[in-house]
This record gives C-alpha cells, structure tokens and sequence, in this order.
C-alpha cells in the first residue's frame, strides 16, 4: 500500500513540473498542492523505481528550480519598471483637500476718508475668515528635463533586456548542469556494470584456478593472483556503485520539488550516451552565431547601454529644468471672493553650485562607461575562446569513440584467447586478468568518450545561447549503453 502511495506521489511530482515546465510565462508552484507532511515513508528496506527520460527531468527542472522562478519573477519587476518610466513623460494629476485655522481673520484696513470738514471711518475689508477648508484640483507637467526622462527609459529598456538575458544565462547553464547530472547517472551506472562483469569474471576465473591449482595444473601462485584480482575487483564495483549515488543526489537535486519529499524513490534513467549522427558546422560558424546570441555577451552590451544612461543622466545634471503647473480650487467652506480661485504657471530652475557634486558624479559615470566597454571586449574574448574550447573538445571525444568503439572487438577476442589457453594449462592467471581489464576500460573509455561528448554539445550549444535544442539533436542521434 505504501508503495502505491510513493508511486502516487511522483506522477504527481512529474505531472505538476511539467505542466509548469510548458507555461514558461507562469511557472507557478502553487498548483503543486502536496507537502511534506502528505508524503509517506516507504516501508523501511524498498525502494520505488521511477522510469525519467531526459526530456521529463529538463521540464522538471524548468518547472520547479527556484532560480528559474526568481528569474521570470525578476522579469515581471523590470516589465512594470519600463511601464513606471515611461509615465514621466506624462502630467501628474492629483486632488487634494485641506483644512486651515488662522490665529486671526485675515483684513485689511482702510484709512478713513475725507469729505470736506468731515472724516468717515472705513470699516476694514474683511479678506479671509479664521476657518479655511477647501478642495483643488492641479496638474504639473515637467516640460523640460534636459534628457533626464529619456535616460530613464532607456535605463529600464536596458533592465528588462537585462533580466531576459539572465533567464537565458540560467537556462543554458541548468541545461549543461543537468546533461551533466541526468547523463553523469547513466555513465556510472554503465560503469558499474562493466565493473560488475569484470568482478563476475575475475570471481569466476578465481574459482577455475582453485580447480586447476588443485588438479596440479597451477603453481599455487596463480591461484593467489586470481584472488588478488577478484578482490581488486570487488573493491572497483563497489567504489562505482558510491558514484552512482553520488552523481543521483545531484540529479534529484536539479528536478525535484522543495516542498515533497521523496525518500525511496529511486529514478531510473530511460535514455541512453548519445552520438549526434550529422556533421557538425565549422568553427568560425559556431563562432559567429555566439557574437551574435550568446547571453552573456548580450548582457555585456546591456551594461554598457545601463552606463551610457546613466552617463546621460548625470549630465542633465547641467540643464536647467521647466516645468508647467494649474491649479483649481473646486469645493470650498468660507473662502473670500478675494482669494483666486484658478491658476496657471510655469517654474525654470538651475542649479549654480552644488560643491561639484554634479561634476564628480559626472567623471565618476563617465569611467563606468569605459570600464563597461572594456568588459564588453573581454567577455567578447572569452566567448570565442570558450566556443573554441568547446568545439575542439567535442572533436576529441568524437575521435576517442570512434577509435574505441573499434577496439572493442579485438579486446573480446584478446580475453577469450587468454581465457581458453589458462584453462588449458598454458597460459597464465596474469594474462586472463590483464585482458579482463583491457576489455573494460575500453568500454569504461568509450562510454567515457560519449558522456564527455553529450556535455560538450550542451556547452557548445549554451554559447550559442541555444543549450535548450540538445533536445532536438538527442532526437537525431545514435544511442548506446554498455
């Protein structure tokens, strides 16, 4: 029954992480309804096997890393923040309402008139009473800035393109991260079994010794040394299994659910070592389509147009600024007819001195611009050089396969005849395990070749800002195992 409720539990887990996966303008964890606490313990000693393609962990990973989800999330900050800039280009609008009480009414008075032989006294004119409340409405359009708004814009266009690239960069690396981990499984797991065959037959050569030695075939000598191999051997399998467990802790790390729990589920990888079938482009394309889309070049131009806006930015610093306003007085509770009730206006400011804060500020942003092109050139550099690096890599394990994979038929042949001339009696216990041992590293080697093949691919594609299509060159290739 537990067993059932595990397995339960992960088709969720797949379910959930890949239909996140395919809404890449959503990915939200919030449909992933089991926690921790739902999740059972599998009975103490079993251990649940979950089949997993490739594809299934890529979407997993997509849909449940948290730097993926902080990324798109970023993106959506930067989309408002580009929406927020663009309305400096607009008046602001807003309605207000005060209250007032004066100490006294506010008069004026008038000196007293005179007519003839007599003097009338002029009451004073009454201007405001001690109790104001009123209600306006005003604008202020900031008209001139001296390229102020401009920069701004340009600072969150930059951002936002920022923040793209970033996802981009993240995505590239968690793909070879996970080509790594997700084929780093299969390549152990491999391994162990070569290192399995090689204990199975060192134990069973071990046992055709005993029985030759006892026959009087063998010096007691070659006997001894089959026993030596047989346990080098187990100690061999058994370090292979630890870096199957290893490289799995790795994996579940990349693909998994923060909020399940998944003690006793084993994954068991269903694809298999690839080798691309086609030919490859030549370097200088590979070279060419990185100046053009990797994203780490990308984001170097991003910061040095984030420079130049800044720079812009400083030195409106210099500019004077105009600005136009209006205000209205809608709604008020004793307010004199004496008192206006609309008016318009304009302001222009400039600033003298400011104890060359605006000068530093300048300089200072004019050397971040050189520092952000000098950036920009060395990342360009390293672009190239790690394309290079890259191609060349992927080159010498094509190489090492194709010279392996040919290898391996004469090693077969190799143990064979050593095999059937110590069984006969004329051939020795060193030669048996010698070519026990060439046989496997051969194959340790040529699964070696194409495990370091598939992650280069995968760097080789990141540079072009497209490690997301080894997908498609997985689809167009040739598979192996042990």
């Amino acid at each position: 029954m537990k067993k059932r409720i595990v397995a339960a539990i992960l088709i969720v887990i797949l379910s959930n992480g890949i239909a996140l996966a395919k809404d890449k303008n959503v990915k939200n964890n919030s449909q992933n309804i089991i926690t921790k606490e739902e999740t059972k313990t599998p009975v103490k000693g079993t251990i649940e096997h979950v089949e997993l393609s490739f594809e299934q962990a890529f979407e997993l990973m997509m849909g449940n890393n948290n730097g993926i989800k902080a990324c798109l999330e970023d993106i959506k900050v930067k989309q408002y923040e580009k929406k927020a800039a663009i309305g400096t280009y607009f008046p602001k609008l807003n309605v207000g309402t005060s209250y007032v009480h004066f100490g006294d009414q506010i008069t004026v008075n008038t000196p007293p008139v005179h007519l003839g032989a007599s003097t009338v006294n002029v009451p004073s004119i009454l201007i405001q009473d001690k109790n104001l409340w009123t209600t306006n409405f005003g604008a202020v359009w900031n008209i001139f800035t001296g390229g102020k708004k401009l920069a701004l814009n340009s600072a969150a266009r930059a951002k936002l393109e920022g923040s793209n690239n970033n996802y981009k960069e993240l995505t590239n690396n968690l793909t070879v991260a996970l080509v790594e981990k997700y084929y780093g499984l299969i390549f152990f797991q491999d391994v162990a079994k070569a290192k399995k065959q090689v204990l199975d037959n060192n134990k069973q050569h071990w046992e055709d010794a005993k029985k030759l030695e006892k026959a009087g075939m063998i010096p007691k000598s070659e006997r001894l040394h089959a026993e030596v191999a047989y346990n080098q051997a187990l100690r061999d399998y058994k370090s292979a299994t630890r870096d199957i467990d290893i490289v799995k802790e790795g994996l579940m790390a990349l693909i998994k659910d923060e909020n399940i729990d998944i003690n006793g589920i084993d994954i068991a990888p269903t694809s298999k070592l690839f080798i691309y079938n086609n030919d490859f482009e030549k370097l200088e394309e590979y070279k060419k389509l990185a100046l053009q889309n990797n994203a780490e070049l990308k984001q170097s131009e991003v910061k040095k147009k984030l420079a130049q806006a800044n720079y812009r930015s400083k030195a409106t610093n210099y500019s004077p600024t105009v600005s136009a306003f209006a205000y209205d007085i809608i709604g008020a509770s004793e307010l004199s007819s004496q008192v206006p009730r609309f008016a318009v206006g304009a302001t222009a400011n400039f600033l003298l001195f400011d104890g060359l804060t605006r000068y530093n500020e300048l300089q200072a942003a004019k050397h971040l611009k050189k520092a952000a092109d000098y950036e920009a050139l060395n990342t360009k550099y390293k672009v190239e050089s790690s394309v290079t690096s890259n191609y060349e890599q992927l080159m010498k394990y094509k190489e090492q396969y194709e010279l392996t994979n040919a290898s391996i038929e004469s090693a077969n042949e190799a143990l064979r005849t050593a095999k059937l001339a110590f069984q006969e009696g004329y051939g020795t216990s060193l030669a048996v395990t010698d070519a026990e041992s060439a046989l496997s590293n051969v194959k340790i080697q040529r699964l070696n070749s194409m495990y370091y093949y598939d992650i280069y691919l995968t760097k080789l594609l990141s540079t072009n800002d497209n490690a997301e299509d080894i997908l498609n060159y997985i689809k167009n290739s040739t598979t192996e195992g042990l």
